[in-house]
């Protein structure tokens, strides 16, 4: 039977991933960190997940998160303008709300956001080392927030014994530059990495009446970042732990339908320490969280319109027992506190407490089963029973079959349920959490010559879920299913029924030849209201296809294709393409020359807002 390994620090959510322990052991390509909190092969974990390494950042060039993330099967991404611009996460049409994002076991979703959401497009990926996209109810392990799936970023660690530095610079159009520089040291006991990058850009207007609309003022954005991480196996039964980031950044950005001079400042640090003690067959791991965001809008600048302020703090912890090669159990318990305060509302919080145990089970070699059960006490709204259950079928040595049936729920974030006179939303003290059904039925097919096809069905269905609603005529939004109190526009409502996101995914690699590779991801969408109607934002078809050249040692190549279909709002198809090429200068150092919009294609992701138009990105790479 397959044994598993407990690697506990990479098994927190993938910290230090880049580890001894861990590449000693296992190949990092081969498995996830995330699926069962715990190492897992893919081909055993019966979930769908998309595992990125930096090896694959760095042959795509791209670096905006965002850019990178849009490329993966169930993910479409819209963004609000150029980098820095507000960016949604949807996974298989589930919005940024249902979808819970750590970086290094650090959750950094937005408390004082109106759903909490995390937005994508403040973050590069100068110092990303490894990401998992989890697709699919992950309730059961991550709680309320992540209905639709999980997003888990790991930022660059020791890769080698001793000690490493990296560089990485870039300059490109709209006067754009990054220079990132990494120092990381590795020993047989302890293991630390520090990563502070810098990014401008001029941008370019986010405001856009229609496509490719002249004599509109460039919005910029400015970040400044620095990330470190660090393990220390002070026994060899005990280690103690800790990884932080701070960031800095400055957008600009315009008023909805009109041209402006706006600011958005934004600082936002996070830390987590923890300590693991290995017993016998068993690991346990304490951990401690803190997230804290300030964003202060100037509309128009200097003219402040408001601070908002959140903080999450968060103590957990997470047991591992291998009792037999076959059975494995793991359980744990956590509790967080949110904090907002909105242009001098507040403060205002809530707790959610919970507890939770999973056992992964193999009965024969070629079947892997995991249940789970979750239980959460959320200060405002009561207990909620959160479950999954999974299975992954090795039928052939080609082939694995695998599905997996989950519930989730989703209570109110604080800004849902007491609303905010500024903007005129309404409080709704009445407002229900949402409970959810997901779904998905996949198989996987491994060819003798080396290609992969994966395809997967999946469905969502949520009950009462919560919508943001215009309660006077004219307001934005879609009209209240009940009147609210007087003298507000908007305010947060339980749609009654099912709101259903059903589709299909597809993704394939094929090494055409020795030096050539394809690869495809596909993902079909219908999302629909109670009522039947589509949910905005949300294509029918997403497709992605890249095709990546080794022409020589020191010579390779990429170019991508999106085409992205049957948008709602009145929006077209677009098509859009962008190539890369990297030349090995040295041993240690790489010169990149990158075009995004290759052939200029004028379009939207968002009405009214602008997209990049073709442009040209030189950078290098060291490593010394």
């Amino acid at each position: 039977m397959t044994k598993r390994h407990f690697l506990g620090t990479v098994a927190a959510l993938g910290l230090m991933a880049g580890g001894a322990a861990a590449q000693d052991i296992i190949n990092l390509e081969e498995v996830t960190f995330s699926a069962n909190l715990t190492p897992t092969e893919l081909a055993r974990a019966a979930s769908s997940v998309s595992v990125v390494t930096r090896e694959d950042i760095e042959a795509d060039g791209t670096t905006q998160l965002v850019d990178y993330l849009a490329k993966l099967p169930g993910v479409t991404i819209t963004q609000n303008g150029g980098p820095g611009g507000s960016a949604s996460l949807r996974i298989r049409g589930a919005g940024p709300e249902y979808v819970a994002v750590y970086v290094d076991g650090i959750r950094v979703d937005d408390p004082s956001s109106p759903q909490t959401a995390f937005n994508f497009g403040t973050l590069s990926t100068a110092d990303i080392g490894r990401i998992e996209v989890l697709r699919g109810s992950q309730s059961a392990l991550y709680g309320g927030s992540a209905v639709g799936g999980v997003v888990n970023i790991t930022t660059l660690g020791a890769t080698e014994e001793g000690f490493s530095q990296s560089l990485q610079a870039e300059v490109g159009s709209y006067n754009s530059q990054l220079l990132r520089y990494g120092l990381a040291f590795r020993d047989d006991r302890f293991e630390a990495a520090l990563n502070i990058s810098h990014m401008r850009t001029d941008g370019f207007s986010s405001h856009e009446p229609f496509p490719g609309a002249p004599g509109l003022t460039d919005d910029g954005f400015e970040a400044t970042r620095l990330s470190l991480s660090g393990r220390y196996q002070l026994t060899d039964t005990f280690a103690l732990g800790l990884s932080g980031f701070v960031q800095d950044s400055k957008s600009e950005y315009d008023n909805f339908g009109s041209d402006a001079d706006n600011l958005l400042k934004r600082r936002e640090y996070g830390a987590r320490v923890f300590g693991e003690y290995s017993l016998g067959n068993s690991i346990h791991e304490l951990s401690a969280t803190l997230y804290d965001l300030n964003r202060e809008s100037f509309q128009p600048r200097p003219v402040s319109a408001g601070v908002f302020e959140a903080q999450r703090i968060s103590f957990a912890y997470k047991g591992v027992t291998e009792y037999s090669p076959a059975l494995t159990f793991i359980y744990g318990a956590d509790t967080q506190k949110e904090t907002i305060t909105v242009r001098g509302q507040g403060p205002d919080s809530n707790r959610v407490s919970g507890a939770y145990g999973q056992v992964l089970w193999t009965p024969r070699d070629d079947l892997d089963v995991s249940a789970t059960i979750r239980a959460d006490h959320n200060s405002g709204f009561g207990t909620f029973y959160t479950g999954r259950i999974a299975a992954a079928w090795q039928a052939t040595a080609a082939l694995t079959l695998r599905g997996s049936l989950g519930r989730g729920f989703r209570a109110p974030s604080i800004n849902e349920q007491l609303g905010n006179p500024v903007f005129s939303i309404a409080p709704n003290p009445g407002l229900a959490p949402e409970t959810s059904i997901s779904a998905e039925i996949g198989a996987d097919y491994r060819f003798a010559n080396g290609a992969e096809l994966s395809a997967t069905l999946f469905q969502l269905s949520t009950d009462n879920a919560i919508s943001y609603c215009a309660l006077t005529v004219g307001a934005f939004g879609a009209p209240c299913p009940v009147a609210g109190p007087a003298g507000f526009t908007n305010q947060y409502q339980n749609v009654a029924g099912e709101t259903r996101r059903r589709g299909l995914e597809l993704a394939a690699g094929v090494p055409v030849t020795d030096q050539h590779d394809l690869s495809l991801a596909y993902t079909y969408t219908d999302a629909r209201n109670p009522a039947g109607g589509r949910l905005a934002r949300i294509p029918y078809h997403d497709l992605n296809v890249t095709l990546k050249s080794d022409w020589t040692e020191t010579f390779s190549s990429q170019i991508g294709l999106q085409h992205v279909g049957g948008r709602t709002g009145g929006l077209g198809d677009y098509t859009v393409v962008n190539a890369s090429m990297r030349y090995r200068l040295t041993d240690k150092a790489d010169l990149l020359f990158r075009v995004e919009n290759l052939f200029d294609e004028q379009y939207q992701q968002i009405s009214g807002y602008g997209t990049s138009d073709r442009a040209f990105y030189l950078g290098l790479s060291s490593r010394f």
